[in-house]
């Protein structure tokens, strides 16, 4: 069994030398949402594989993110060390200000690990009702 005693102590990491790119909106805005269902990090204590899927939601104003580079990025978490709750906040983060949407909401519905089901949800602005 895994010990958490020391939990407020582990180490955890962020992808390094990310490069997102956008291009110019031009009067296009379309709420964009995308999937990718095989996202993966590591328990910062067990260094078990977290898996999960991830859901991106954005209005954008000015910029939208190109698809590939996104996904670039949400495979390099694949063997970083980090809890759920700071990678979803990292990940909203990161995109919010590559593009600067009206809003953005990054949503991770985390695979079942001891039973226990997660999702976890980060927002940048305010979508509508």
């Amino acid at each position: 069994m895994t010990d958490y005693s020391k939990a407020s102590e582990a180490k955890v990491e962020t992808p390094g030398g990310v490069s997102l790119i956008s291009f110019p909106a031009k009067g296009h805005a379309p709420l964009v949402e995308w999937v990718y269902p095989e996202f993966q990090s590591l328990c910062p204590v067990s260094e078990r594989h977290d898996q999960g899927v991830v859901h991106i939601r954005y209005k954008p104003r000015e910029r939208i993110l190109e698809a590939k580079s996104v996904r670039d990025y949400l495979m390099m978490w694949r063997n970083k060390r980090n809890w759920q709750e700071y990678i979803t906040e990292e990940i909203a983060d990161l995109l919010y200000r590559a593009c600067e949407p009206e809003w953005l909401t990054v949503t991770i519905t985390w695979a079942s690990r001891g039973g226990v089901a997660a999702k976890t949800v980060s927002q940048k602005g305010s979508p509508p009702p």
